[in-house]
């Protein structure tokens, strides 16, 4: 690196550290209950006591600075009531809605997690959330529900200044772009691609449906969403190893079609028929006593004690997709899943 180059780059490490957040704000406080939180990182937390008449509880979430533009929710603790049947599985009793996300959330989802888009301007740069909760007293047979909620603000990369982007392309060294991007922004590795509600960044772990909880379900009607996974410059497979795995289907599976494809989504929309699945681009399933088989949308018990394999080009990434029916003689649990990427 020549000297001036380098120069540049220090100076502009000291300036954004001054206008940046001190290290010690990334572990903030914890949130209660009608709080605002001004801080790069904060923990919701429910009441200690939850009235019996029920609750409106809303944290509003200012942006540091409007180079924010995702909020990532980690799901310490989250235990609500279970979604109603009206007419399929929805959250009426306690919902957890979160502004810029457009679905809501109960049930048991201890370990989840989320991405929220948030677009902070000059003239608006807060955003809410915001739980609902049913009367204990009215309806007793409803669990006491419990919540702690970790919320941390994510800069882009669009952030960086026209001067810092110049020093990093005067860097003689193209291996340590990623370093220099990282020390400019330290977000950039939790940072979640564009339009994915999951991304894992780890190697290995574990993804699974909404509300699964002991494995019992059932999932929310009405969703649609992609799940993401960092992929590695030199990775070449995502495998996935099902644990649970029960959507509804269309039509009883068969020999030939165990739950795969046009069991679980026609080509041609039809009202009455389930369209529940989970896809999965570019896969390739083994099964026990079956061949190898190629699909792209799973449901029924398709994917149980198999193993699944995508080694398609470009970004790892799979879609859950849930409608507005419910047929009780058609299991509606969810999936939990093991990945490894390779």
């Amino acid at each position: 690196m020549n000297f001036p180059a380098a120069f540049v780059l220090i100076a502009l490490v000291i300036g954004l550290q001054q206008l940046s957040p001190a290290e010690g704000q990334y572990t903030g406080p914890t949130l209660a209950c009608g709080g605002t939180s001004l801080v790069k990182s904060t923990t919701l937390l429910a009441p200690s006591n939850i009235a019996a008449s029920g609750l409106t509880c809303v944290y509003t979430i200012r942006s540091l600075n409007l180079r924010i533009c995702q909020v990532r929710l980690d799901f310490n603790s989250f235990s609500l009531a279970q979604p109603t049947l009206d007419p399929y599985p929805r959250c009426i009793n306690d919902v957890f809605t979160v502004e810029n996300l457009n679905f809501n959330l109960c049930g048991e989802n201890s370990g989840q997690h989320v991405y929220v888009p948030f677009n902070p301007t000059n003239a608006d740069r807060t955003m809410t959330i915001t739980f609902n909760i049913a009367s204990r007293s009215q309806i007793p047979t409803l669990t006491n529900p419990h919540w702690s909620i970790r919320v941390q603000q994510l800069e882009c990369p669009t952030g960086m200044t026209a001067a810092a982007k110049d020093a990093a392309r005067q860097l003689d060294v193209p291996e340590m772009l990623p370093l220099v991007a990282r020390t400019l922004h330290p977000d950039i590795s939790l940072l979640a691609p564009t339009g994915c509600l999951q991304y894992f960044s780890d190697s290995s772990g574990t993804v699974e449906s909404f509300n699964l909880g002991a494995g019992v379900g059932p999932y929310l009607g009405g969703l649609n969403y992609a799940i993401c996974f960092h992929r590695p410059r030199n990775s070449q497979m995502l495998r996935l190893e099902p644990t649970t795995f029960e959507i509804a289907s269309s039509a009883n599976p068969t020999v030939e079609n165990p739950g795969l494809d046009e069991l679980c989504y026609s080509s041609v929309s039809v009202m009455a028929r389930s369209e529940d699945n989970l896809h999965i681009p570019n896969a390739v399933v083994r099964l026990p006593s079956l061949p190898i088989l190629r699909g792209s949308r799973f449901c029924s018990s398709s994917l149980n004690n198999g193993e699944v394999d995508v080694t398609g080009p470009g970004p790892f990434m799979m879609y859950f997709m849930s409608d507005h029916l419910f047929d009780p003689f058609r299991r509606e649990t969810g999936f939990r899943m093991k990945y490894h990427v390779m």
